[in-house]
């Protein structure tokens, strides 16, 4: 309790400072403007509005409140009113704050931050790191803005204080204490401001430390110019009807430091997250990029041979293989999607798919190729087209067998082959595995997972329409239904499981998770577009009823010839990122548009895949 009675009423009070107080004060602002810098170097990761604004109003908070308001009122906590000057008594005179004052004044120094920062930072992204005319502008703008602020909320902490005493302002310290502020006012803005923001943690902590000495001392020059005279009637309170409370300048010093940690914690793992969540996205994006360059591009130059010639074609002529039948010249070579949509405009591309019978010797069978040749005669009748219109893919002709580079290559295009023919037959004749003695047929051809990624490559472009089935006896359209069993692609057999991944290979299924990502980004944005083509609903209905993870297996067992299974990853939550994205309209990928082939007499009309236009 202050003991007032040796105090002169109106007598000029002596003011002491604590210069512990004053190095807390010091640190408190430090702190906070250190946390504000960070979440503000953090705004670059915040690509949507709400975080945006989030970002602004923590920021606004740690520089407003933890460095100007917290500094200003641990800073008070120094002065000590203690001795009179004309009468010498002695005797610390007690100092409240006006809670209604003190409120207000921290309220104000939050929102100018805030809306100062905003000026800064509130360009579009691409540009906020400019320095031009604009930048300077919205400097100018926010140094103003602050310097407002702070002298506004200094002054108004001053006035909240509340005591035995009445203040008195010297005019030119206050104008100097206002100079003083415009001037750290600039070098915060400067310092805020996105294309000179410090970089680093070390940049960070010594700008800190030049706006935190800023801070205090315009704090301390304010202080200056006020001259404290005891008023023995009453504790003084500016606004009539509020009350006033001690408040202790530790506790305030240890809450700003508190709300700095959690502040730049919670930002901190925010971005975190984000920078995660990119970087997964952006995974995502390489591997739908890359696989819509299998399906729309051609890493190896697609080779056909025309019917005519196939039919004709004697079979050890067929047995010398593409590096044979290409130095006769029957081979005809297109380089690019474009060369292929211009054969499309006079000719009709076939494409056989059909199951190897021999470990040894390469390509159909003898009943095989008998079947091929019939179907090629069928397709030609049923197109009403001569067979020099009709122009064949088979894999021994159009797949070069030695170079091995080209080889992969062409087997990585597999995809993009059946995905613009114009017909695909499945070649599918009873018959017998050469070494195992297996009976081959249309089920055991159902249950490759190589001629399932064809027919489902085929279907997702042009539907069931133009898939043909050709055994020894009949040629038929496929049912809807068979597109239901083969539709699984990953369900069937592979050789490189049924021999168990010998030396550690991987397995072949995992070369198909990016034509497959492909054509699941290409259906799922026509359905969302509201204009899907017939085969993209076709095959969406056919993803639903069997289900993504069925179609697109998160994982895959892999078994070894040690006898151990092994876990990887196959299509893990693409499939559901690929959703995200296509619905966030964030694209980066252009499909090309491969335009409709002209109409023929019977329904094998090739559906035009839609433009896909990514913009971000």
């Amino acid at each position: 309790m202050t003991v007032l009675l040796e105090y002169m009423d109106g007598e000029e009070m002596l003011q002491r400072w604590d210069a512990s107080i004053i190095c807390l004060s010091l640190m408190t602002a430090w702190t906070g403007t250190y946390a504000s810098l960070t979440i503000a170097d953090h705004l670059k990761f915040c690509t949507d509005r709400f975080w945006y604004v989030m970002f602004i109003i923590l920021a606004g908070l740690a520089i407003g409140v933890d460095t100007v308001w917290c500094m200003h009122f641990v800073g008070m906590q120094a002065l000590h009113l203690d001795g009179g000057v004309n009468s010498g008594a002695t005797g610390a005179m007690t100092v409240k704050f006006e809670i209604t004052f003190t409120l207000i004044s921290g309220f104000a120094a939050w929102l100018i931050c805030s809306v100062a920062l905003h000026i800064l930072s509130g360009r579009r992204a691409e540009d906020r790191d400019k320095i031009d005319r604009e930048m300077v502008v919205r400097l100018v703008l926010a140094a103003a803005l602050i310097a407002l602020g702070v002298v506004v909320m200094h002054f108004m902490g001053m006035l909240s204080q509340s005591g035995n005493f009445d203040m008195e302002y010297n005019g030119w310290i206050v104008l100097g204490a206002s100079l003083f502020a415009a001037v750290a006012a600039v070098i915060v803005a400067a310092t805020f401001s996105p294309a000179l923001l410090p970089p680093t943690t070390l940049t960070r902590v010594l700008a800190a430390a030049v706006i935190s000495a800023g801070a205090n001392g315009v704090h301390y020059s304010g202080m200056t110019a006020a001259t404290y005279r005891v008023n023995l009637k009453k504790d003084v309170i500016f606004v009539p009807g509020s009350e006033a409370l001690e408040i202790n300048g530790l506790l305030i010093a240890i809450l700003a430091l508190w709300n700095n940690y959690v502040l730049s914690t919670v930002c901190n793992h925010y971005v975190s997250w984000k920078i995660k969540r990119d970087e997964r996205e952006l995974a995502v994006k390489d591997k739908v990029q890359a696989g819509l360059k299998l399906v729309n591009e051609l890493p190896c130059p697609l080779f056909l041979v025309s019917a005519a010639d196939f039919l004709s074609m004697p079979e050890e002529e067929l047995r010398s293989l593409h590096e044979g039948l290409r130095c006769t010249g029957k081979l005809l070579t297109l380089d690019t999607m474009g060369e292929v949509m211009e054969l499309k405009k006079t000719s009709h591309i076939l494409f056989f798919s059909y199951e190897w019978l021999s470990w040894l010797k390469v390509g159909p069978n003898k009943v095989q190729l008998s079947a091929m040749k019939a179907a090629a005669d069928n397709v030609a009748k049923k197109l009403q087209v001569p067979t020099s219109q009709i122009h064949i893919w088979i894999d021994i002709l159009s797949i070069p067998q030695k170079h091995v580079g080209m080889k992969a290559m062409a087997v990585d295009s597999l995809y993009a082959f059946a995905h613009c023919a114009d017909v695909m037959v499945i070649v599918a004749p009873d018959c017998w595995h050469e070494d195992t003695g297996a009976r081959a047929d249309a089920l055991s051809y159902s249950e490759r997972v190589w001629t399932r990624v064809e027919q489902l490559a085929h279907c997702s472009q042009h539907g069931v329409a133009s898939m043909f089935l050709q055994t020894a006896e009949t040629f038929c359209q496929l049912q809807d239904d068979w597109m239901e069993t083969v539709c699984t692609v990953l369900d069937g057999d592979m050789t490189c499981c049924r021999n168990k991944h010998p030396n550690g290979c991987r397995c072949d299924k995992q070369i198909l998770v990016l034509p497959l990502l492909a054509l699941y980004y290409d259906i799922y944005k026509q359905i969302l577009s509201g204009y899907p083509s017939v085969a993209a609903k076709f095959t969406w209905e056919l993803i639903q009823k069997k289900g993504k993870d069925q179609m697109f297996p998160p994982n895959i067992h892999i078994a070894r010839d040690t006898g151990i299974t092994e876990v990887y990853e196959l299509f893990g939550d693409t499939i559901n990122r690929i959703e995200k994205i296509v619905a966030g309209q964030n694209y980066d990928f252009v499909v090309p548009t491969i335009e409709p082939k002209r109409s023929v007499r019977f329904s094998i009309r090739p559906e035009p895949l839609r433009s896909i236009t990514c913009e971000l």
